[in-house]
């Protein structure tokens, strides 16, 4: 058994931007591996936005933005993929607008993190059409999750309790984080354009002395 908590199984040697940007799904173990994967990528987003906006003075910005991402990790685990696509898209809109307005962050990481989270709804769509399409039963086992460790117990219990419950908080937050990022986001730009418009453009007078 490895440490993942998953049943063990040799992994294919994929070079390291294939593994990034486009990992292979191949059983429903890759697609356990990916929906681990992108828990710990969920609560990673929403430790990092719980201290960067309290930091910024919106803790209220701060919760409702680390319980979003939490919640939607909580989902990504159990092989939403509602929950993948929608947290996928809220991480990939804050990063467009950034981007747009010009906040600090490293790209690249910010493009790693969009792709590793995509990877989820790709996972969870061949996981839904193996078991709905295949009678073969490596396409319809899923695999068996440890509780050893405490992180196992983080990563593959906590999930399984929480999201019957926490979906119902995370659709409708998600939904209006969305909506707000969009609308902050047009409001920006919109008000940036007032501001080139309405900047005082300057005249050159030309004084001749007097004779």
């Amino acid at each position: 058994m490895q440490t993942l908590g998953l049943s063990s199984k040799p992994q294919p040697a994929d070079n390291l931007f294939k593994r990034l940007f486009w990992p292979a799904i191949e059983s429903q173990y890759d697609v356990d591996l990916l929906g681990q994967q992108g828990f710990w990528v969920c609560t990673v987003i929403a430790l990092m936005s719980l201290v960067l906006l309290s930091i910024m003075g919106t803790p209220i910005a701060a919760l409702l933005t680390a319980l979003t991402f939490f919640l939607g990790g909580c989902g990504v685990r159990q092989r939403s993929t509602a929950a993948s696509l929608l947290v996928c898209l809220l991480y990939l809109a804050n990063f467009v607008g950034g981007m747009i307005v010009g906040s600090p962050g490293n790209p690249f990481i910010q493009a790693v993190v969009v792709m590793l989270l995509f990877a989820n709804v790709r996972a969870t769509i061949l996981s839904r059409h193996w078991m709905a399409q295949s009678a073969e039963p490596l396409d319809q086992e899923i695999p068996e999750r440890l509780t050893e460790t405490i992180t196992d117990k983080f990563s593959n219990i906590l999930p399984s309790r929480i999201w019957p419950i926490g979906r119902y908080v995370f659709y409708p937050l998600v939904a209006i984080m969305l909506l707000l990022t969009i609308v902050g986001l047009a409001a920006m730009k919109t008000q940036a354009g007032i501001h080139r418009t309405a900047s005082p453009t300057t005249e050159q007078i030309e004084i001749s002395p007097k004779n």
